[in-house]
């Protein structure tokens, strides 16, 4: 995000400009999009050796699992994969049922419960990805998975067919995913800690500018966690890590005592579970869009709601500002647009089915290298594997408008929710964000005098400070692109919850895993505590 030199200013709005034609970078992906296209390109081609024809193709609705396991240690990256396949073929066995239901002649009531069911993936699935701060690829596969399945199923093709091969590109997606673990087992965690111990070292050389205080607890937040889950906290690489976070706060770094993992899933989904949280007012944005746009297309006759649907969770699946909305509505049009003209090459082609798989795969590796950086060359892709998957026996030229339509019509309802649906949420968010941090931060102190910052308590308490002010700093910046003269009116409240929260953290480290906090110190910590003033 643009930053300032003085904490007590606002970060500027980012310039939609460069956010609309920003240069993707596929710095670090080409292995995650080679694993991506063979994931699908294996299953596929025994499958339609199987007998199974061009539904091979469904594989990939089930190698999508493989973009939910990159940048996490092997130690846990088998049961992310697991339980996003497990996921994903539950999803299409639910809506393969549901659109088999409906039938190819549906009433509109029946097309409506498809909207409905769409509606209720959309908000358990947005909610729970933010609640979580899983992050990219985000629920929109789930969502995609589910509508296309809908809609081939509905066309006629049996349910089994789809969830046998869903579950066959899962598998492979598990398996290709692992193989890197065999030359590179702790590759993972060392490519993030190196870049948080980068992020440190740029830190202390900037003479450590509050600006880069975020960033810093961010990035080495992460590290830990990852080392966490490879089971590395006690490592050569913890202690590099452990010894650079005494750094950041001129202490002793003693024995290696490592900070907890991040909170359990139980206390996240409760950590978000009001309704001013990002993840409660993004569920609430995504699911409202979704029944909307999924309506209007039943009621208008569109005939794939699906693709309106896609077309809204895309924009809004990961709660962006309106200004981050925008262009990202304006990168899925872009994108669709270009994406079609794809399809319809394709389509003049007639491809037999081994050259359509082939296809797939690289649509399946270009997805993968761009999905994180790039919304409108993602949805290039991502549009000609949708219509691949799952198109109508209709005419080309009715097909490439009415998907025109859809898409506009799901990136208007979208951009819509963001200035129309609890317009003012973002000031909520940010209040009581920083609140919890302050709420947080005494509950630190209420304990220093007393413990030792080593205590299992306290280092919950440590643990759960941090992630609130991290919390925070999200909704901040939200904020500030959001409604700016309000961010700047707010944002000296909003950075003294930050400065002291910080501090805090920053006195249990410089008093030493086995020391008592100075109880002078926890005293002037408190008084700046209780005296953040409200707005």
């Amino acid at each position: 995000m643009p930053v300032t030199e003085d904490p007590h200013i606002p970060p500027s709005r980012p310039s939609v400009t460069g956010l609309l034609w920003s240069r993707p970078s596929a710095r670090g992906r080409w292995a995650p999009a080679l694993r991506a296209g063979v994931s699908f390109l294996v299953p596929a081609l025994i499958l339609l050796a199987g007998g199974l024809g061009q539904n091979a193709m469904l594989a990939a609705l089930g190698t999508f699992a493989v973009l939910f396991g990159e940048r996490r240690p092997y130690r846990i990256r088998w049961k992310t994969i697991l339980t996003a396949g497990v996921l994903l073929v539950l999803t299409v066995t639910l809506f393969g049922l549901l659109g088999a239901w409906v039938g190819a002649a549906p009433s509109i009531p029946r097309e409506l419960i498809t909207v409905v069911a769409l509606g209720a993936l959309t908000a358990v699935s947005v909610f729970g990805s933010n609640a979580l701060r899983l992050g990219p690829p985000g629920p929109f596969f789930l969502v995609l998975a589910g509508g296309v399945v809908a809609v081939i199923c509905q066309a006629g093709l049996s349910p089994l067919t789809v969830v046998v091969c869903t579950a066959a590109g899962s598998a492979s997606a598990l398996i290709v995913s692992m193989v890197p673990a065999l030359w590179r087992p702790h590759g993972p965690e060392t490519d993030i800690t190196e870049a948080a111990l980068a992020e440190i070292d740029g830190f202390l050389a900037a003479n450590r500018q509050p600006s880069r205080r975020h960033g810093v607890a961010a990035s080495t937040l992460n590290a830990w966690t990852v080392l966490h889950d490879a089971s590395q906290t006690d490592s050569d690489l913890a202690r590099r890590l452990w010894e650079s976070h005494h750094r950041i706060h001129d202490s002793e770094s003693g024995a290696l005592v490592a900070p907890l993992p991040r909170p359990s899933v139980i206390h996240r989904l409760r950590f978000a579970l009001h309704p001013n949280s990002h993840a409660s007012v993004t569920a609430l944005r995504n699911t409202v869009a979704v029944l909307v746009v999924g309506s209007v297309s039943v009621l208008a006759g569109l005939g794939r709601p699906d693709w309106a649907v896609v077309s809204a969770v895309l924009v809004l699946q990961l709660g962006p500002d309106r200004v981050r909305g925008s262009v990202r509505g304006a990168h899925r049009v872009l994108g669709t647009l270009i994406g079609l003209a794809i399809f319809a090459a394709l389509h003049s082609l007639d491809l037999h089915a081994v050259a359509l798989i082939v296809v797939l795969a690289v649509l399946n590796m270009a997805i993968e290298l761009t999905v994180t950086t790039n919304y409108a060359l993602a949805a290039t892709f991502i549009t000609p594997l949708a219509l691949l998957l799952g198109s109508p026996n209709q005419p080309i030229v009715h097909q490439m408008t009415s998907r025109v339509i859809e898409t506009l019509l799901g990136v208007g309802i979208a951009i819509a929710m963001l200035w129309l649906l609890r317009p003012r949420a973002h000031r909520s968010t940010l209040l009581a964000a920083d609140d919890r941090a302050r709420a947080a931060c005494l509950a630190v102190l209420a304990s220093a005098t007393e413990l030792v910052p080593s205590t299992p308590e306290m280092r919950v308490r440590r643990r759960d400070l941090q992630w609130q002010l991290l919390e925070a700093e999200l909704a901040a910046t939200d904020s500030a692109n959001d409604e700016p003269s309000w961010a700047r009116d707010y944002w000296p409240q909003h950075a003294a919850a930050r400065a002291v929260g910080y501090d805090t953290l920053s006195a249990c480290w410089r008093a030493g895993p086995d020391t008592l906090v100075d109880p002078a110190l926890v005293l002037k910590l408190h008084a700046r505590a209780v005296a953040t003033p409200d707005v």
